[in-house]
C-alpha cells in the first residue's frame, strides 16, 4: 500500500486553517485594524476642537509612551511570563481608553486628554510581541515559520488598508466625535476577545531557568549593561532595528500630513485613500514576498529591501499633487511588508528566548519612537502650512535609510550565540505544549 505524504505547500496552508493559528490571526487582524483607527479618528476629533498642533502633540506623545515603554512591558513577560499581567495591563488601558472619549466627548481641557492617552500608552499590553514569538512553536520548520509571519504581516498590512477607509467612513456618516466613540467601543471588545485568547492558548511563557548549553549559561550571566539594555545590547538586533526607524518617521510624518494636506486642498475625501495607499503596497508586496523563493542571505535581501522603500520615499519632496503622493506612497508600501517579515525572520535566528519577546516588541517599538517625534513635528508645521518643509523633511529621513541600507552586510554571519536557539516545534507540539521551565 503506498503512503501518501503531504506536499509543504498542502502543509503549510494546513497549518494556516488549523486551530490555533487561525482563530489567532483572525482575533490578531481586528485588534490591529481597531488600534490603526483610533489615532486617526482621535486626531480629526482633536483638531476639529483644539487644531492640528495640540492634536499631533497628543497623537504623538502617546505613540511615544506605547514605543518607549512596550520593551518594559514585554520584559515582564520574558523574566514572569504570567497571564495576570496582561489582563492587569488590558483593563488599565481600556479604562483609561474609556476616559479618553468621555473626554473628547465633554470637551475636557486638552492636557487632560493627552495625559489619559499616555497613560493608556503606557500600559498597552504587547500581545503582539507575544503572539510573533510564540510563532516558532507553533511551526515545524523554516518554511512554515516564514508562512505564519508572512500570513500575519500581509493581515496587518491589511489591517492598515481598511482601517483609515472605514475611520474615513465612519467620520463621514457620524462626525469626527461619534467615530471615535465608536471606535473605542470597537478596542474594548477586540481587546477583550485578543485577551482571552492569549490566555487560552499560553501565548506567554514561564522564563527558563535551567540552561543545558554553555552559551545559553553565559548569556544568563551577562553584564549589568546588557541587563539593563536588553537586546539593544546586541549590534546585529539594533541593526535590524534602523530600517523600520526610518520607516517610522515617513510613516509618523504622513499619519499627520496627509489629512491636513487633503482638507487645505478641500479634498476631504482623499484621506481615506491617501492613508491606505502605504499599506494597499504593503498587502501587494507582502503577498508577492510570500508567494516568491528568493534565495539570498536574509541580511541581503533586508538591504535591498531598505533600498525598495527609501528611494521611492526621497521624492516625497515633490509630490505636491496628490495623485503623485498617492503613487509614491504605494510605490514604498511594496516593501514595508516584506521588510518587517525579514524583521522577524532576523530575529527568530538572533535572539534568545531570554529576550524573545522583548526583541519582538522593538519592531514595532523603533516604528513607533520614529512615528511620535516626526508626527509631532509635523503637527507643528502643518499648523502653519509649512507643506513644502514637511515634505522636505520625509524626504531627508527617507534618503537616511538609502545611507543605511548601504552599510548593511551583503552576506549573514552566524549568531552570536546560535547554540541556545531551541529548536521548531515538532508536529505533535500543540499550542498547549508545556513552556520552557
Amino acid at each position: 500500500m503506498t503512503q501518501t505524504t503531504a506536499t509543504p505547500q498542502a502543509s503549510t496552508r494546513q497549518l494556516l486553517t488549523r486551530m490555533p493559528v487561525l482563530p489567532l490571526l483572525t482575533i490578531a487582524f481586528l485588534t490591529r485594524v481597531t488600534l490603526a483607527a483610533l489615532p486617526i479618528t482621535l486626531l480629526l476629533t482633536l483638531a476639529h476642537t483644539y487644531g492640528y498642533a495640540r492634536a499631533g502633540a497628543v497623537n504623538g506623545g502617546y505613540t511615544l509612551v506605547l514605543a518607549f515603554l512596550a520593551p518594559l512591558r514585554a520584559r515582564i513577560l520574558d523574566r514572569w511570563g504570567t497571564g495576570r499581567a496582561l489582563v492587569i495591563m488590558g483593563a488599565t488601558t481600556m479604562t483609561l481608553m474609556t476616559l479618553v472619549a468621555i473626554s473628547t466627548a465633554t470637551r475636557w481641557p486638552w492636557w487632560t486628554t493627552l495625559l489619559l492617552t499616555i497613560g493608556a500608552g503606557s500600559t498597552t499590553p504587547p500581545l503582539n510581541a507575544a503572539l510573533r514569538a510564540s510563532w516558532r512553536r507553533l511551526t515545524t520548520g523554516p518554511a512554515q515559520l516564514k508562512a505564519v509571519h508572512s500570513a500575519d504581516s500581509i493581515l496587518e498590512e491589511a489591517g492598515f488598508v481598511l482601517a483609515p477607509l472605514a475611520a474615513g467612513a465612519a467620520i463621514g456618516l457620524l462626525g469626527a466625535g461619534r467615530a471615535y466613540e465608536v471606535t473605542v467601543a470597537c478596542y474594548l471588545l477586540v481587546v477583550t476577545a485578543y485577551l482571552t485568547a492569549a490566555h487560552h492558548y499560553r501565548l506567554t511563557r514561564h522564563p527558563t531557568t535551567t540552561s543545558t548549553d554553555n552559551n545559553t549559561e553565559q548569556e544568563t550571566s551577562t553584564p549589568r549593561r546588557k541587563t539593563w539594555l536588553g537586546p539593544l545590547a546586541r549590534p546585529r538586533i539594533v541593526a535590524i532595528m534602523l530600517p523600520l526607524f526610518v520607516m517610522g518617521c515617513v510613516f509618523g510624518g504622513t499619519g499627520v500630513l496627509l489629512p491636513a494636506y487633503a482638507q487645505a486642498h478641500h479634498a476631504t475625501a482623499w484621506i481615506g485613500p491617501l492613508l491606505a495607499a502605504t499599506s494597499t503596497g504593503g498587502v501587494i508586496g507582502g503577498l508577492l514576498y510570500a508567494t516568491t523563493t528568493w534565495r539570498q542571505p536574509l541580511w541581503q535581501k533586508y538591504r535591498l529591501l531598505t533600498l525598495g522603500f527609501a528611494i521611492p520615499a526621497c521624492f516625497l519632496v515633490l509630490a505636491h499633487p496628490l495623485w503623485l503622493l498617492a503613487l509614491l506612497l504605494v510605490t514604498c508600501g511594496l516593501f514595508v511588508t516584506p521588510l518587517f517579515i525579514n524583521a522577524f525572520l532576523l530575529l527568530d535566528a538572533t535572539a534568545t528566548d531570554d529576550i524573545r519577546i522583548e526583541a519582538n516588541t522593538w519592531v514595532g517599538a523603533s516604528t513607533d519612537i520614529a512615528n511620535g517625534i516626526v508626527a509631532i513635528i509635523i503637527g507643528t508645521l502643518t499648523a502653519h502650512q509649512n507643506w513644502n518643509t514637511a515634505l522636505l523633511l520625509l524626504s531627508c529621513c527617507a534618503t537616511a535609510g538609502v545611507l543605511i541600507a548601504l552599510a548593511f552586510p551583503c552576506h549573514d554571519h552566524p549568531p552570536a550565540h546560535a547554540g541556545a536557539q531551541p529548536p521548531l516545534a515538532s508536529p505533535a507540539t500543540g499550542p498547549h505544549a508545556s513552556s520552557p521551565s
